[in-house]
């Protein structure tokens, strides 16, 4: 009976009877060059071409190079300056492979021993690394492809295609990540404000960095802030720190506008330095000096008497020129013509601390008077007056037409520049007595 041959290595299998007497070399042989190659062997392979079948023979031999395919470790060279393929029997096998070129290498089963054909699935060896592969007979796999928990002391990863570092440890931040922007990893590494500063763009301001609980922040410019609460600012300037109006309750005037100068006046008890009052709608003139003119007293006739001290009555010695006639030359007896009006109108000696006069009757009294004396003089004029009285200066009606009154006294005063004129005229009621006195 004639020998066979195995179908994945190849051995050769003695025929029952055959090979009397040298059976035990062929025995050797398939130890020596198949066995022992499949399970430890060694080659090296120079592929010549893109796609290079490996050497297979039926049975052993000691020439390696002619029986490449049942080896267990492969080394691979090329002179194709190029990627390339190599194709093992279609048998089921184990490779330890080491690619040894500069270039990819792809290992294949093809379909017929021999032959470039694949006939399924490879696994590509890079250039100059070291891979395990196995076969089913058609298709090659990498072995080893999922490890359990591996320990690598040292190891060079090279580029992986993907990873998991969540338990990695000892990663320099500064040489051992790329793609971080400038002082980002110097941040990582020590996170001062400083760096933090250097690391971003865009940031205004400068010192330390600041968080939201009770900071202290130095000079900052705050812009228009949506809120905040200045209880406890302080260094704020009123007049360019501040808008709006200030009320009276915060400190302020309530205001926003004003008029003249000088203090603000509150209400109680102010002292105005020659204020301009306009038209008061009332007002208490009691404790007034100089009354000024369409000033209204009211008082009793009866017990009204001429001040006791301060000027005395004008009297043609001390106002100058005149139109009022008196009868005496002392100038302080009755009056006989008041602007070319005559009457009984009788008034008593005038001077300091007497008794006001009446003037009685029904007329008109008119005085024009010239102020020579070389300054100013005030004019005072008192009248009890009822009953369609009347006083005018120089024409113009003080209060109009006085109705019915009872022991009412007004009085107006004025000044007079000097050398300057002036006319007060007296309208008197009909019926009831009446008194004036100039002064």
């Amino acid at each position: 009976m004639s020998s066979e041959y195995s179908p994945d290595l190849r051995i050769e299998l003695i025929g029952t009877g055959d090979q009397a007497g040298v059976w035990g070399a062929t025995t050797n042989n398939n130890m020596a060059y198949v066995l022992e190659q499949a399970i430890a062997g060694y080659v090296s392979v120079a592929v010549g071409s893109a796609n290079q079948a490996l050497t297979y023979l039926n049975g052993a031999t000691s020439v390696a190079a002619d029986n490449q395919s049942v080896h267990a470790s492969l080394a691979l060279t090329t002179s194709t300056g190029a990627n390339f393929a190599v194709y093992a029997p279609p048998a089921s096998k184990q490779y330890t492979i080491y690619n040894a070129s500069s270039y990819t290498a792809t290992i294949y089963n093809s379909t017929v021993i021999g032959n470039t054909t694949a006939a399924g699935t490879g696994v590509a060896i890079p250039a100059g690394k070291t891979m395990t592969v196995w076969s089913d007979g058609t298709n090659f796999s990498q072995q080893n492809t999922h490890l359990n928990s591996p320990s690598f002391t040292t190891p060079a990863l090279g580029t992986p295609a993907s990873g998991t570092l969540t338990n990695a440890t000892g990663l320099p931040i500064s040489t051992g990540v790329s793609g971080l922007g400038t002082g980002v990893a110097t941040f990582l590494a020590t996170p001062s404000s400083a760096n933090l500063a250097a690391a971003v763009t865009g940031e205004t301001g400068s010192g330390a960095l600041v968080f939201a609980e009770s900071p202290t922040l130095v000079t900052p410019a705050l812009g228009t802030p949506a809120s905040a609460t200045l209880t406890n600012a302080t260094g704020l300037p009123i007049i360019a720190g501040t808008t709006g109006t200030l009320s009276v309750a915060r400190g302020g005037t309530g205001v926003t506008s004003s008029t003249g100068s000088g203090n603000v006046v509150l209400s109680n008890s102010p002292t105005l330095v020659t204020p301009a009052l306009g038209t008061p709608a009332s007002g208490n003139l009691a404790n007034c000096t100089f009354p000024t003119l369409n000033q209204n007293t009211s008082g009793n006739a009866a017990t009204a008497t001429a001040p006791q001290s301060g000027g005395s009555f004008i009297t043609s010695s001390n106002i100058g020129s005149q139109s009022v006639n008196y009868a005496n030359s002392a100038g302080n007896g009755g009056v006989t013509s008041v602007n070319g009006s005559t009457g009984a109108v009788t008034v008593a000696s005038l001077g300091v601390g007497q008794t006001w006069q009446n003037l009685t009757g029904s007329r008109s009294i008119g005085t024009t008077y010239t102020n020579s004396t070389g300054k100013p003089i005030m004019v005072i004029v008192f009248i009890n007056a009822y009953n369609g009285t009347s006083i005018l200066v120089d024409g113009t009606d003080i209060f109009g037409t006085i109705g019915s009154q009872v022991n009412t006294i007004y009085s107006i005063s004025f000044v007079v520049p000097s050398g300057s004129t002036y006319n007060v005229q007296y309208n008197f009621g009909t019926t009831t007595p009446n008194w004036a006195e100039l002064r």
